[in-house]
């Protein structure tokens, strides 16, 4: 049965993805056009018309995964420093996913998540006249008979040069152009996209009171997006219309999520950390930079606090901060020390739920992650080409020293001039590489989409 439903599902995905065009393979890998696109948008690659710099693009796109999928067959993605690096920016990013998918969903109105999915496919050719605030009751009346005088035929454009606040009037006549979800503020684009072609409204916005009409419609550039990215616009767009205080929501939240946690700290043992930091900071003449904060956290065998019926060390927090892009600091009080440890055990506590909630097999999560990914593995698969060349052999440093007429004696410049020489070799690999990707060696490219 198992055997049965992981065949079902090789299946499956392979359908899915024969639905979408390939445009490269090399060996055993094929990159498709949502892979692709999540290197360079849709939107911008279609609109570059000179084939040398399409070339150029796509060349840096194969370069990058072509070097990302060396390094996962040579298994770099298991090195200690490749996969600490991996996981710190893995780690970090859920965190973030965490805060921005759960967190922020919450205070998102479903009306404005349903007015953005609902509109964020067209964009509206719009014109306005803009009436700066006075008194608010005699600007909305001026506001009302500007409509009604369109309304019975008169001509925007006059309206506009007449009556206009709007600093660029002189040079668009009130013209503000295609407006998609997300150029204006909320309650600006709520009312032009609700508006039919020819229709005219008025709408109060910090800036004043607007005389807004819609002329015509279109396609906008979201309309040919994939469910999966239109919803994370979508999302992105409609977290404008949350107007609580987000500052104090978050710290509010955070609160929430260290009293579930069961945190107590034992100040006793921070006080002594303090301490102990304190004395090693005068052994070393004051010099912050030279105390080496985490070897002394590391030290400390006492418990310093309860974390969901955990008991921790100070060692706990040292190894949370070494493999995360947290930065460590010294800490010269009780406070800031708890500061610090309070934020690593809320990353932990968010880390934690995202990943029971999913988050990361989200679209969102997986647009932050992969190129995040592919860069870490690209570099790794430069250093793992460069530590391969072989040093140069005595024959070839003498040669270059001869050749060179070098004025030290050959024993005193030998290990600068052998440096020399692995640096080119190191570069020409990096070079051949690099050509054979553009000269597609093993690679295969799908012509007849590259010139669509």
């Amino acid at each position: 049965m198992i055997k049965n439903s992981f065949l079902w599902f090789v299946l499956f995905f392979g359908v899915l993805c024969s639905s979408q065009p390939w445009v490269a393979r090399f060996e055993d890998k094929v990159w498709y056009e949502k892979d692709f696109y999540r290197f360079f948008p849709k939107n911008d690659w279609d609109q570059v018309e000179d084939l040398d710099k399409k070339t150029k693009i796509f060349n840096s796109f194969l370069k990058k995964n072509v070097a990302a999928h060396r390094a996962l067959l040579l298994g770099l993605q298991h090195n200690n420093v490749v996969d600490k690096k991996l996981t710190a920016r893995h780690n970090m990013l859920m965190v973030n996913e965490y805060y921005m998918r759960h967190f922020l969903s919450s205070l998102i109105p479903p009306s404005a998540l349903f007015f953005c999915g609902e509109n964020l496919k067209r964009e509206v050719f719009t014109k306005h006249i803009l009436l700066k605030h006075k008194k608010d009751q005699d600007v909305l009346q001026e506001a009302k008979n500007i409509k009604d005088s369109l309304l019975v035929g008169g001509s925007f454009k006059g309206l506009a040069l007449a009556f206009s606040e709007d600093p660029g009037v002189e040079q668009n006549n009130g013209s503000l152009g295609w407006l998609s979800i997300g150029k204006t503020v909320p309650e600006f684009q709520l009312t032009v996209f609700g508006l039919c072609v020819g229709c005219v409204d008025v709408v109060k916005t910090d800036f004043g009171f607007h005389v807004v009409q819609v002329d015509s419609v279109r396609a906008s550039m979201y309309a040919d997006l994939d469910k999966q990215e239109y919803d994370d616009f979508v999302f992105r767009f409609a977290s404008a219309y949350i107007d609580a205080p987000l500052k104090d929501l978050a710290a509010q939240h955070d609160s929430m999520l260290i009293a579930s946690s069961g945190i107590s700290f034992n100040g006793d043992v921070l006080r002594e950390i303090v301490s102990v930091l304190g004395g090693a900071l005068r052994a070393k003449g004051g010099s912050r930079k030279e105390v080496d904060v985490l070897k002394i956290l590391k030290e400390f065998p006492s418990v310093v606090v309860e974390y969901e019926s955990n008991l921790l060390s100070p060692g706990w927090f040292a190894h949370k901060i070494e493999s995360s892009l947290h930065r460590s600091v010294f800490y010269g009080s009780v406070e800031e020390i708890k500061k610090d440890f309070l934020t690593v055990l809320l990353r932990d506590i968010a880390y934690k739920k995202a990943l029971g909630l999913g988050l990361n097999g989200t679209f969102s999560f997986l647009t932050q992650y992969n190129p995040v990914r592919l860069g870490v593995l690209e570099k790794a698969f430069f250093k793992n080409l460069a530590s391969s060349v072989e040093k140069p052999t005595k024959q070839e440093v003498e040669n270059y020293f001869l050749t060179n007429k070098k004025q030290q004696e050959l024993a005193v410049a030998y290990n600068s001039v052998e440096t020399v020489l692995l640096q080119k070799k190191q570069e020409e690999a990096k070079n051949s590489f690099l050509l054979g990707v553009e000269k597609r060696k093993n690679i295969s490219i799908n012509e007849e989409w590259f010139n669509d």
